[in-house]
This record gives C-alpha cells, structure tokens and sequence, in this order.
C-alpha cells in the first residue's frame, strides 16, 4: 500500500481552524492568536528570549517582543521587587 504525505499550509491550518471556531461559536481566534498565546506562555515560565526567538524564527528581539503580552500579575510582580 502506497502511504500518501500531505502537508498541512498555513492557508489550509486557518480555514480548519476558522470553521472549527465557528461550529462552536468563537469569534476573533485565528492560528496567529495561538502563536502569541504560546510565546506568552514561555515567557511567562521565563524561557530566555533567545530560545523563544529560535524557536518561532523571529529575525530579532524587538520583532519577538511585540508578539509578548504582559499580565497585570506580571506588572505587579516587576513592581513589587523594587520594595516601596
């Protein structure tokens, strides 16, 4: 039997995606809000930056950080280390 190899594209990964959303109605969820939800995620567990820019082929840092999102959580823990 002849095994057949089909890649996924991006075009193709969207359009799944977009019509599994709206089968469950949700709305503004696309392949790209995954890709900033999983940067987040390892910037939150303080993976270094160096290997999150390795691993979603960011050119450079300031490219990658404009995809981090920050939590309040996170502000108030910034704040609180400077002890006022």
């Amino acid at each position: 039997m002849r095994r057949v190899t089909v890649h996924l594209t991006r075009s193709m990964a969207d359009k799944i995606l977009k019509a599994a959303c709206q089968s469950v109605g949700l709305e503004g969820v696309s392949t790209h809000s995954f890709r900033r939800t999983a940067l987040t995620m390892m910037s939150s567990a303080n993976i270094p930056l160096r290997h999150i820019q390795e691993i979603s082929g960011h050119n450079d840092l300031a490219s990658l950080q404009r995809y981090l999102e920050v939590t309040a959580e996170q502000r108030k823990k910034a704040v609180s280390v400077i002890g006022f």
